[in-house]
């Protein structure tokens, strides 16, 4: 098996551990990291995997589905998504993995600082809208939802409705990659693989729910991210500095 392959499992799994541990981080978590090693794994094959992982949770919580919340969060998902899915396509692998570096280091200070929101329909559309641009750009969908939810409802709540908007959501963002011309079998194949080791990774959290510190493995997993985010921004930066 390829080396590379090797560490894109061995990420995954700590990825969807975290997740199933904390109930978010697994797309910040992964996405700095496989797109330097290869950028081919971003976003269709990590949408793929969320789209598992959303399902194992909403299976696991079995809570009925907020459809106060789902629908307007959805309405705005669909235009984030067209607009995201036409910068993926215009946009080069260097300016990609910039702006990828940037979502994920927005989403670190939107954790760490914790702003509260109004918690309207409105709101909702947008924080959809945006979650749909980020997604079809990098698959970090979750942050702007997180960020709404986070104040408004229960840990349990807000895991199963981030969850069910994740599945829905990764409903649409592969709909608008595969009409793009972004979706083939290569990426399905890709996703194939990151299967087993999400469904490792979301046992693994599972388990260490009730045995570690929830803020302890948070801000662990929030150095991390910082750091992928941070390495993947001057990586790009130092690729880029010829065109600018």
């Amino acid at each position: 098996m390829d080396l590379s392959l090797l560490w894109v499992l061995a990420v995954v799994t700590v990825g969807a551990a975290v997740q199933g541990a904390i109930g978010f981080g697994l797309a910040v978590v992964v996405t700095p990291i496989l797109y330097m090693i290869d950028p081919a794994w971003v976003p269709a094959p990590i949408i793929l995997m969320g789209m598992a992982l959303s399902i194992l949770t909403m299976w696991r919580i079995r809570a009925p589905l907020d459809i106060g919340v789902l629908a307007p969060a959805l309405l705005g998902r669909i235009p984030g998504g067209i607009i995201g899915t036409y910068l993926l396509v215009v946009a080069s692998a260097e300016w990609l993995g910039l702006g990828i570096g940037l979502i994920v280091l927005v989403a670190v200070a939107l954790t760490v600082r914790k702003y509260s929101v109004a918690f309207t329909k409105a709101n909702l559309f947008w924080a959809g809208t945006l979650s749909g641009v980020f997604s079809s750009i990098s698959a970090i969908g979750g942050p702007p939802m997180a960020l709404l939810l986070n104040h408004h409802r229960s840990a349990a709540q807000m895991r199963q409705t981030l969850s069910s908007f994740f599945l829905f959501g990764c409903i649409i963002a592969l709909t608008l990659l595969a009409l793009a011309g972004e979706l083939g079998w290569d990426d399905l194949l890709r996703g194939f693989w990151l299967l087993p080791a999400t469904a490792l990774g979301f046992a693994i959290g599972d388990k260490l729910a009730n045995r570690v510190e929830p803020e302890r493995l948070k801000a662990a997993t929030l150095v991390i991210c910082a750091l992928a985010g941070t390495l993947l921004v001057l990586r790009s930066a130092i690729a880029l500095w010829p065109e600018v």
